[in-house]
């Protein structure tokens, strides 16, 4: 038995659907994910907003998607790892990038990505008490301390969307199929 309902734009409450919509005209589905937080309007406002303000941070979508498959992978998420994949693919992440990522290597083929990777997979794994190391190989990389906070709010919205995929047993929409993964 299922207790979460994956909802669309015509069944979800009233206060979802427009965020839901909104989601469906950017991605041109709505995926499953967004259909399952659709259930509590406030959860789709937040994670609307929050994918709407990540889009206009310093990062590019390349980075933020790298974020967002480390933080996928460091918490066994089958869901975000595969979404975070095809948009990682999207982006122009090359495929040694994403492999690599999806297989929670330390050595990833760009510096860049690398730095990125490391740092989100310590935020999961000390809570955000990274080492003062970890840090500065971050800052080292080339990332300015703004840029850090707007890692740190996509590894935040990541999270989000990790444990309700998680929670919830999000099925993995049939247009990421192929970018299935598991832990």
């Amino acid at each position: 038995m299922t207790i979460f309902t994956v909802h669309s734009v015509g069944t979800a409450p009233e206060p979802s659907r427009e965020p839901l919509d909104e989601l469906r005209r950017r991605v041109g589905f709505v995926p499953n994910l967004a259909g399952a937080i659709a259930a509590a309007p406030a959860a789709i406002d937040a994670f609307n907003q929050l994918q709407r303000a990540l889009r206009d941070t310093t990062l590019t979508g390349a980075e933020r998607e790298v974020v967002g498959v480390a933080v996928s992978v460091a918490n066994r998420c089958p869901y975000s790892v595969a979404a975070h994949s095809a948009f990682a693919a999207r982006a122009g992440v090359p495929p040694e990038v994403i492999d690599a990522l999806r297989a929670g290597k330390d050595d990833v083929p760009e510096e860049k990505a690398a730095a990125l990777a490391t740092f989100s997979r310590a935020l999961v794994r000390s809570g955000g008490l990274v080492d003062r190391a970890e840090l500065a190989a971050l800052l080292g990389s080339g990332y300015s301390p703004a840029q850090v906070l707007e890692v740190i709010t996509q590894a935040a919205y990541t999270v989000m969307a990790n444990w309700v995929a998680n929670v919830t047993g999000t099925t993995l929409d049939a247009a990421l199929a192929d970018r299935a993964w598991s832990p």
